[in-house]
């Protein structure tokens, strides 16, 4: 735990302070681009992966990127999914895989 608490501490110290009016704009409400929608493992990082900023992807991760189908059952990925494209009318809509994937 202390690690993580450190890494809040860094965050707030250095990286927050030179993006402060990013994170201000986001404050007030998102409006990402794309819906990613991914592999939970922690190997796999999203927004370094695309190479994008705060704000710029609304995330679905599961294990092994699996999403069940529509109407199957209430969840958070249906909610989220949802979410993304009727409430923030989210597009494109991208499903990335990887290698040695240990939920597939």
């Amino acid at each position: 735990m202390e690690k993580f608490l450190s890494g809040i501490e860094r965050f707030q110290d250095t990286v927050f302070p030179s993006s402060r009016q990013l994170y201000e704009q986001l404050a007030a409400g998102q409006s990402p681009h794309t819906l990613y929608i991914g592999c939970s493992d922690s190997r796999v990082i999203p927004n370094e992966l695309m190479q994008a900023p705060p704000g710029e992807l609304f995330i679905c991760r599961t294990a092994g990127n699996i999403v069940p189908a529509w109407g199957d059952n209430v969840g958070g990925v249906g909610a989220t999914l949802e979410y993304a494209v009727e409430g923030l009318k989210v597009t494109p809509n991208v499903v990335v895989g990887h290698s040695a994937c240990g939920a597939m």
